[in-house]
């Protein structure tokens, strides 16, 4: 019998009773690698259970997404990540949550997918292959190592700096947690090999609720559009173009932008959200949306020039900003220009809301292939104009004219990087890489929204945790500049 799971990564396994509840189950108990799944029921509770550990994780999601964008000097909710002064050292304790919470994901999908790659093919129920289950638990490692790659690791390096993500592919034992740092290059191929594999195995998309293979096609082609290298930017538009020019997919536009955000996850236009549910007596899960875009929102609802002036002036506003009272129970106030799309009603009012994530909407299909199209072939204006108002013709509330007047390519990406920022606003990642990618007149976007603050492109991502570091015998390198 091999040794049990060590408590920092318990296996979660949870009983699925409907198609909508099964995501509000507690993780019951942990087993051990021998015996944990043993036929096809118990295989499909495993995979579910990767779902309650995540919801459980209440720094995902709505807290890496803030502080982004206080990275990218889009707002100041926090003056560590607006300043970026995070070191190995010295943070808040967000940046060790966050690295302790993915990686006890990780772990509970690699339970899954050791267990459901030992079984035969014959143990599956009908219309449910051994390689679907597979899939989605594989698109679940794909997109959290991606996470991690993005906020620990020097993304932005070449492929042979040393400073990629300490990957883990096997459930966590005490003779196994000592894992040295792959490099960017290895790195990215573990991260693109599950998302392929889930590209071509995952289930196709009917729900949000749930992982599938065009959410595995949507980020794999995001990571390429952020990354970068030679040869990027062409196969991450085939990506996009292939995920617009299917019209079998259930996942499509929300015309109505209201209807979208009081969806929620069950908006056809998200793809993937981490679910939560009914909050009474859940303040912790709600932390990320709550406090963050809550408090915040409600305490801090300015947000730096010209950030406020585009948001103020869209005429989306009215649909995603709104009037609500504060998070606090004993404060009764309201307060104007909240950005409801995330917010809602607050905790108090809105306990039931729909407080999802939006790591990616269908909309930014859209945006995306107008940037690839304009760095692919930067002459050809018009095409990349009409991807953007494509996107914008598809809505009936609010109805959005097109974007006209723009004659230069410099144009066009100051446009683009405006729609990124209007359309995406605090929904996930997207807006902070662009603000790295994009310039105006030869300078980062970054360093037009807060130019007092000085910093380099070690900042660009987080410090590995000091208890992490601590943790290895050969301690693992720290990210330059940040020790």
């Amino acid at each position: 019998m091999k040794t049990r799971i060590i408590a920092l990564f318990l296996l979660a396994i949870v009983t699925i009773s409907s198609c909508d509840d099964f995501l509000t189950e507690t993780p019951k108990y942990a087993l051990t690698t021998d015996n944990a799944i043993r036929d096809y029921n118990s295989a499909e509770n495993a995979v579910t259970g990767i779902y309650g550990e995540y919801k459980n994780c209440s720094y995902i999601g709505g807290y890496i997404y803030a502080n982004l964008h206080c990275m990218a000097g889009m707002w100041n909710y926090s003056s560590l990540m607006y300043n970026m002064g995070y070191t190995q050292s010295g943070n808040d304790g967000i940046i060790s949550t966050t690295w302790r919470q993915l990686y006890n994901v990780i772990n509970v999908c690699n339970s899954a997918i050791q267990g459901i790659e030992k079984l035969d093919e014959t143990v599956f129920a009908k219309g449910v292959s051994k390689q679907t289950m597979l899939g989605e638990a594989r698109c679940f490692r794909g997109y959290l190592d991606l996470q991690i790659m993005w906020l620990f690791a020097r993304w932005f390096d070449k492929p042979d700096s040393p400073y990629g993500i300490i990957y883990r592919d096997q459930v966590a034992e005490l003779s196994n947690l000592q894992t040295e740092r792959l490099t960017v290059g290895e790195s990215y191929e573990k991260i693109i090999d599950d998302l392929t594999y889930a590209e071509e195995n995952a289930p196709e998309y009917s729900t949000a609720l749930r992982l599938n293979r065009q959410f595995a096609k949507a980020m794999h082609a995001k990571l390429l559009l952020v990354r970068g290298w030679e040869g990027d930017y062409a196969e991450a538009l085939r990506l996009v173009n292939e995920l617009l020019d299917d019209k079998t997919s259930k996942w499509k536009m929300e015309t109505d932008l209201a209807k979208l955000y009081e969806n929620g996850w069950y908006s056809a236009e998200n793809s993937f959200s981490r679910y939560l549910g009914d909050q009474s007596g859940y303040t912790n899960g709600m932390a990320g949306y709550e406090y963050v875009y809550s408090s915040g929102l409600f305490y801090y609802t300015e947000f730096t020039d010209p950030i406020q002036e585009w948001l103020d002036n869209d005429i989306r506003h009215d649909l995603t900003f709104g009037t609500a009272r504060s998070p606090e129970t004993w404060d009764t106030t309201k307060k104007e220009n909240v950005l409801t799309k995330l917010y809602h009603r607050g905790k108090v009012d809105g306990k039931n809301d729909m407080y999802a994530t939006y790591p990616m909407r269908y909309a930014e299909l859209y945006l995306m292939k107008a940037e690839l199209l304009a760095r692919t072939n930067p002459s050809d204006i018009a095409a990349a104009l009409a991807a953007i108002n494509e996107m914008r013709s598809k809505y009936t509330n609010p109805v959005m004219e097109p974007i006209t007047g723009i004659n230069t390519h410099a144009e066009l990406m100051d446009a683009l990087f405006k729609e990124y920022v209007v359309t995406l606003f605090l929904e996930n990642e997207t807006p902070w890489f662009a603000a790295l990618r994009f310039e105006h007149e030869g300078t980062p976007w970054i360093n037009i929204l807060k130019p007092e603050v000085n910093f380099s492109s070690n900042q660009y991502c987080w410090p590995i945790p000091e208890e992490e570091i601590k943790a290895h015998n050969n301690p693992i390198s720290q990210n330059p500049g940040l020790e």
